[in-house]
This record gives C-alpha cells, structure tokens and sequence, in this order.
C-alpha cells in the first residue's frame, strides 16, 4: 500500500497531495494516482482542449485525481455495493499517539524550502478510518477501487463529469430544458460511451 511507482522505479511513500509526481530517477513526469504522463497542452496529441491546460495528465475515471475530495463514505458505498471488504479499524503498529491524538504513519515525500525530504505524514487519525488520516484513508479506498477495476461515474458530480468529458477531448452536451438530475444523467451515458473504461491504478503507460 501507498508505493508510488513511475514505469521503471517504485517508491514505498505518498505523494502527499500533489499528484505530479517526477521520478528523481530517470526524470519522468507522471500522475502518481494513475501513472499516466504529464505533458506539455501543445506537445498533447489527445486535442485543442489541451493547449489550454498547460502541464496535465489525462486521468482514467477512478484515478485519485477524480476520488481524492469525495467523502470516504461515498467511496465506502461504492465498495460495499460491489462486495469489496475494506478496513476501518488499524493495523497494529500503524498508529503513533503524541498525547491525545493519533497520528498517521504514512511516509511521503515533502516538499520544504531546501528541497524534498522524506517523512511520515503527521495527519490527525479520526476515528474509523484503519489508524490513517483521512487524506490516506481516501489514497487507501482509491486503490480497492482500482484493484477491483470499479467505475465511480455514479458518484460524480455535473463538474467532474465535464472535467472528465473535456479532458478526454470530448464535446460537452449543451443542456437545454432537463433537470439538473436528467443533464447529469445524459452526461454519465456520454461518459461511459464515448470514453474507454477507467483503467486500473497500475498502468504506467508512456505512450
């Protein structure tokens, strides 16, 4: 768990919240939630859409990228519905207590005035969510997500669904006289039609 990984080198750390991620190895730039490539929007071939977004990465639906601000539950929700078990309570030995808090014990990789350190994360553990914080926690629910190859379309919003749309070089439905409940459903079909299937955390492609 939590190893981020570029298509030659695995590192045993989180990110720690910015998902551009560049191995100090041999330099290559890439989404440490899905292993897709960062480039340049004009050196993009995916479409126009992306001259605009300068440096990006283009995200299959359950990268973290999409996952990292939805509630836990939400994503809890999603497993339990597929029959994918999941931990609440922690390991021993993963909790560290400095006086009546928990803290989490996840290394990442910290971005300080003199440069990157290693360190262990330093998160308040809530209650609940298997001695991690609730940042991990989420990192943690992502790649049972991914493991098992779920789609979350269903629990995006109208943005993420755009988001999602555009950045795969797809033209957006205009909506006209739906609801707000039938223009995200008529957003979902487009999503899961138009677009390929979200693909599992392991790929590190760099085509």
């Amino acid at each position: 768990m939590f190893k981020t990984e570029c298509a030659r080198f695995t590192y045993s750390l989180a990110k720690g919240g910015c998902m551009h991620f560049k191995c100090t190895q041999c330099k290559y730039e890439f989404c440490s939630g899905c292993g897709q490539p960062f480039r340049q929007g004009a050196k993009c071939p995916v479409g126009p859409y992306c001259e605009r977004l300068g440096l990006h990465a283009h995200h299959p639906r359950n990268c973290l990228f999409y996952l990292r601000d939805k509630e836990p539950q939400q994503l809890q929700n999603l497993l339990k519905d597929a029959s994918v078990s999941y931990d609440t309570e922690a390991p021993k030995g993963r909790e560290k207590k400095t006086g009546w808090r928990t803290l989490c014990q996840v290394q990442e990789q910290k971005e300080l005035a003199d440069g990157l350190k290693d360190d262990v994360c330093g998160r308040t553990v809530p209650s609940g969510y298997a001695g991690l914080c609730r940042l991990h926690y989420t990192e943690y629910l992502v790649e049972k997500i991914n493991a098992h190859k779920l789609d979350p379309v269903n629990i995006f919003d109208e943005a993420d669904l755009r988001v999602c749309l555009r950045r795969n070089g797809k033209t957006v439905p205009v909506r006209r006289w739906e609801s707000e409940k039938l223009y995200r459903d008529k957003l979902i079909k487009v999503s899961t039609s138009a677009l390929l299937p979200p693909l599992p955390a392991a790929c590190h492609s760099r085509s």
